[in-house]
Formats: C-alpha cells, structure tokens, sequence
C-alpha cells in the first residue's frame, strides 16, 4: 500500500459527514464504507452476520462491535490493498473500533489512516437536525442547507422522530461520551475542518485538506 487510502470522517450527528462522504464517492472514485448500510447489505442477502443482526436494526440497537468490526475487515482487505481509497462513515464509533481497524492487514492499515473531523457549533447542530427530512423511499436524508422538498427518486421526505429536539440533544451527549475518546486516539492522525456553511463551503475545505495529504480527484 502506499500513501493514504483510508479517510475516516468524524463529526457529531448532523455535522455533513453522509453528503461530504458521497462527494468523496463521486469526485474521488472512493469507495464509501458506512456501517449502517453494509449492516443493511448483509441483511437483504441473508447472510449469517445479516441474520444475526436482523432483529437489532429493526429495534434500532447497536450492533456489537465484534460483528461490525469483522464486516469491516472483510469489506475493506477486499480493496484498499489495491491502493483504492476508502471513506469510512460511523466507524469507528468507539476506542475499541478504532484500535482493531489499526490492526487490520497485519496492523499495515494504521499507516495509511487519516482523519476528517468535521466540527459545527452545538445549538447550529440542535436547529440543523430538527429542521432535517428523510425520504421514506430511498433513506436519504436532507437538511435545511440543501434546499430540497422532494428526494430525486421521488420519494416523500418525512421529519423522523429521532430528530425532535430532546432526542437530538440526547443523542449528542451520547456521542460526547462514546464517540470524542476516538478523535483524542486519532490526535495525530486528525485535521478538524468547519462544517458551517453551505455543503459546497463544506466540500471545498474537505478538498485542500485531501490535498495536502496527496489524494487528488480523478479525472
């Protein structure tokens, strides 16, 4: 492997992480490795893991981490030996996740992690996703910045309950506790970078930073 190939995003529920990740997709060629999707994968092909966790997603629990640590593994050898870049978003969640990724392809994967945190003020958070809409089709999800009433699929976007205030502020003091010990792990292999703004202001900072680590869009 050489130079960079692995891009964690990091960043409180809210912050972009979902439409940086899918820029990175489609102006980087990345491949774009969320948890919660390759969860959903395993499920709709009846494999053991997605039989295992079937019931967990459908309650809305937590997977535990030995499974999506190995679901990880398995997707991610399959091609960052190659030399592809991959994005991870929602993991890891946890100091334990993070240490185990480390460890991946004989700990050779740790070399070439890098991390994006993407930073946005508490109350901003509080009033973006209480203004936030999902389509009830596809899944996507869209806030208040991207100026859309109706996804592209044409699916109906819907306010989910998980976005009401007293949840929402719920959910950010979870993460406070769980998910900040992985950016001090990561202290120096991290780059903070605002999340205000609209998602282009967003993106283009994501872009210099990509930069300077050597990743350039493909052409």
């Amino acid at each position: 492997m050489r130079g960079i190939s692995v891009v964690i995003l990091l960043g409180a529920p809210g912050v972009g992480k979902g439409t940086v990740a899918q820029y990175l997709k489609d102006k980087y060629n990345a491949y774009h490795f969320s948890t919660g999707n390759l969860l959903r994968n395993e499920v709709e092909k009846g494999s053991d893991i997605g039989n295992k966790v079937e019931d967990t997603l459908r309650s809305g629990g937590l997977v535990g981490d030995e499974i999506v640590n190995e679901l990880v593994k398995q997707n991610i050898e399959k091609v960052v030996s190659d030399g592809s870049v991959v994005v991870l978003d929602g993991y890891p969640r946890t100091k334990n996740q993070a240490i185990v990724l480390d460890d991946m392809l004989s700990g050779k994967l740790k070399e070439v992690i890098r991390v994006i945190e993407i930073d946005v003020d508490k109350e901003c958070l509080v009033a973006r996703l209480s203004k936030r809409r999902v389509c009830i089709k596809c899944g996507n999800t869209f806030g208040p910045q991207d100026g859309v009433t109706i996804c592209s699929c044409g699916g109906k976007l819907i306010k989910r309950k998980d976005d009401e205030e007293s949840v929402i502020r719920n959910r950010l003091k979870k993460y406070e506790e769980d998910t900040l010990p992985v950016s001090r792990y990561y202290a120096d292999r991290l780059v903070n970078v605002s999340g205000d703004g609209s998602p282009v202001d967003v993106v283009r900072r994501v872009d210099v930073i990509l930069h300077s680590l050597g990743i350039e869009k493909r052409r």
